[in-house]
């Protein structure tokens, strides 16, 4: 047996380990916190540009610029989105668990009301029955976009609208059901108005 033989260990961390650190390595006979410190003394540090790089993040007004977001106005047409209506109706019967209302005077109805409150409108069917823009009362159509602050609709016209929450009442569409809900309930976006708890008045106002 060959003594003078280096050992298998010491052969393969020469290429991973400094040559200033190899030396301290084969002296403590490779124990693993002197392997660890070595290697991680030769692992390369990152520059100041990769670091700022690798956390730089667009900000929401830097999106909105830029338009990634942003919908065509002849790239949506109504035809196609009545697929996304009939899977939105999928969608409500499931997250209701029922495909009627409660009565008002029923004590489930004030859970209802915060459910409905936390609903995804994407491919909802819904008209503005009441705004302070009296030229947006009558618009009707399938939520393309749900924003923290409007709604975009494509109408039968194949015509995209943008309906501000805060100044409108809308009419759901389900079924044979018709839901009123009041826009200023809706100033958020989908995914933090999903966990977001309500209190349910028995008026609202659009002032």
């Amino acid at each position: 047996m060959d003594t003078n033989t280096e050992p298998e260990s010491a052969v393969l961390m020469e290429g991973l380990i400094k040559p200033e650190d190899f030396a301290r390595f084969k002296e403590t006979k490779g124990r693993t916190t002197e392997v660890l410190t070595a290697l991680k003394r030769s692992k390369p540090k990152k520059s100041d540009k990769q670091k700022q790089g690798s956390k730089k993040k667009l900000t929401r007004r830097e999106i909105a610029k830029l338009g990634i977001y942003a919908i065509p106005e002849d790239a949506v047409k109504y035809s196609a989105c009545i697929p996304l209506n009939r899977l939105w109706r999928g969608y409500i019967a499931r997250y209701l668990g029922k495909d009627t209302l409660p009565d008002v005077n029923d004590a489930q109805y004030v859970h209802f009301v915060s459910d409905i409150l936390k609903v995804d409108f994407h491919g909802a069917k819904i008209s503005v029955v009441r705004s302070k823009n009296p030229s947006l009362v009558g618009a009707k159509g399938i939520v393309i976009l749900d924003t923290k602050g409007t709604f975009k609709i494509v109408s039968k016209d194949d015509k995209i609208r943008t309906i501000p929450k805060n100044d409108s009442v809308f009419l759901v569409h389900w079924n044979d059901i018709q839901l009123t809900v009041f826009g200023k309930h809706l100033n958020t976006r989908p995914a933090e108005r999903s966990v977001k708890k309500y209190k349910v008045f028995g008026e609202c106002d659009l002032d």
